[in-house]
């Protein structure tokens, strides 16, 4: 008979070494997914802000329109915060019916403070028909 006790004859455990490795592994596998997570909010904040400038762009540009009953909304828009700049007329499309006054332009919303520019499209009115 052995002085030892039966249940520790042939158990074994893991070494400090084996312990520290894997905490560190660990660690470096935690670290890279807290680094994504934290990536990911940061694109989505930006995401978030973009679409808010875009948006307040849009409804400058839409309340400027109505309250000037479609026509030049560039003295309509208080704001100072965007610019609008006119851009060429846009070719006629191939059309069987009498010309028209109507012409369509494009133009550049810029938002000062973002730097944001919008590309749009708008109905003109010209001097003689085409």
């Amino acid at each position: 008979m052995s002085n030892r006790p039966a249940n520790l004859t042939g158990a074994r455990g893991f070494t400090l070494l084996e312990v520290m490795i894997a905490l560190t592994i660990t660690a470096m596998v935690m670290g890279g997914l807290f680094t994504l997570s934290a990536g990911s909010k940061q694109l989505a904040v930006r995401a978030q802000q973009s679409l808010q400038s875009s948006t307040a762009a849009r409804a400058a540009v839409n309340q400027a329109l109505l309250d000037n009953e479609f026509r030049d909304f560039e003295s309509a828009i208080q704001d100072d915060r965007y610019t609008i700049e006119g851009m060429d007329i846009l070719p006629d499309a191939e059309r069987r019916t009498a010309p028209m006054n109507d012409l369509l332009q494009r133009y550049e919303i810029r938002d000062s403070l973002t730097g944001e520019i919008i590309e749009a499209v708008r109905w003109t009115r010209s001097d003689l028909p085409r």
